[in-house]
């Protein structure tokens, strides 16, 4: 019987370090996007596209005149995609299972990926599903404001992209602010990013692909 209580005492002691205290730190001491200043876009209308690609979300806006946030090369696209990942799993295409068990369990570095898109989502992304609704020019504003406060552009990470395999431009991944765990990963991460635009309802609670839709705030299903 004392075996068994060590046992279940050892069982405790890891429940709590690998699934309840690395979340509850991250609530408690956040990495939020830092400050950034974009040009207020001009009037008008604009589409925002969330798509989401299996298990993984990532965001589509409609980039306002004189802007510059695509990937190198094509920077003045007029539709930039933004994501976020762990850094070994999403950037390196690394599935070993440790991995992928600290990716899951542990804190670990992330990285944000940009990609300039030549055309309308609508006609070109091969997702398993695209949601679209239209913003105006300050929601706008805010929403890039705060994607591109997850990232460091000084320090591109040209490297090829694991799963998001499309018919253009390939993107660039840079360091981001924020570090991977499964209570923080990058589901949440699309909906926190549209909750600070009043895109969506907050993040927390949010691990799926398939959950986001359902905090999604005037958005409609591309079929």
């Amino acid at each position: 019987m004392p075996r068994i209580g060590r046992v279940r005492r050892a069982i405790l002691v890891i429940v709590l370090s690998v699934v309840i205290v690395p979340p509850l730190l991250v609530e408690l001491f956040p990495d939020p996007p830092r400050p950034v200043v974009i040009p207020p876009a001009a009037p008008g209308r604009y589409r925002v596209y969330v798509a989401d690609w299996g298990y993984h979300t990532s965001i589509i806006l409609q980039q306002a005149p004189g802007w510059q946030l695509g990937s190198l090369g094509n920077s003045a696209a007029p539709f930039v995609e933004f994501a976020w990942g762990d850094r070994r799993f999403y950037m390196d295409g690394n599935h070993r299972p440790d991995v992928v068990f600290a990716a899951i369990f542990l804190r670990t570095p992330s990285v944000a990926y940009v990609e300039s898109w030549r055309e309308d989502p609508v006609r070109i992304a091969h997702a398993a599903a695209l949601y679209a609704r239209e913003v105006d020019a300050a929601q706008l504003t805010s929403l890039a404001e705060d994607l591109e406060g997850t990232l460091r552009r000084s320090d591109s990470l040209n490297r090829p992209v694991p799963f998001l395999q499309t018919p253009h431009d390939a993107g660039r991944f840079y360091p981001a602010h924020g570090q991977y765990l499964w209570w923080m990963d990058c589901n949440r991460w699309t909906v926190d990013r549209l909750s600070d635009a009043h895109l969506a309802k907050g993040g927390r609670g949010v691990i799926l692909s398939g959950q986001v839709s359902r905090r999604l705030i005037g958005f409609t299903r591309i079929e």
